[in-house]
């Protein structure tokens, strides 16, 4: 009798701590930029918590770099291309095996 007593206990302790990180996650998920200056304004070490702020433009040297990256994209996956249509040549031309019982 205190067995199930204790079970139940225990059982609603894990249930109640799951669904407080659960709420937490979802508080965060959605007011995560704000609570992260909130926390870091409490104390200068808590400084690495701050929302990164986002690049303020695009450079040359950055765009410059982006469709060399493309560029690059582009010529590997032309390559892919080449092979996968070779395999697919090779594979017609071979004969078809026919499985015999």
């Amino acid at each position: 009798m205190w067995l199930g007593k204790l079970v139940s206990f225990a059982f609603a302790r894990v249930l109640m701590i799951f669904l407080v990180g659960f709420a937490a996650g979802l508080a965060w998920q959605s007011y995560g930029d704000a609570a992260r200056k909130a926390i870091a304004g409490w104390s200068p070490r808590l400084g690495w918590l701050a929302p990164a702020t986002a690049p303020g433009g695009t450079s040359p040297e950055r765009l410059k770099a982006m469709s060399l990256a493309l560029a690059t994209a582009r010529q590997s996956l032309d390559k892919l291309a080449t092979e996968i249509s070779k395999v697919q040549a090779q594979d017609r031309d071979a004969p078809r095996r026919r499985a015999t019982r």
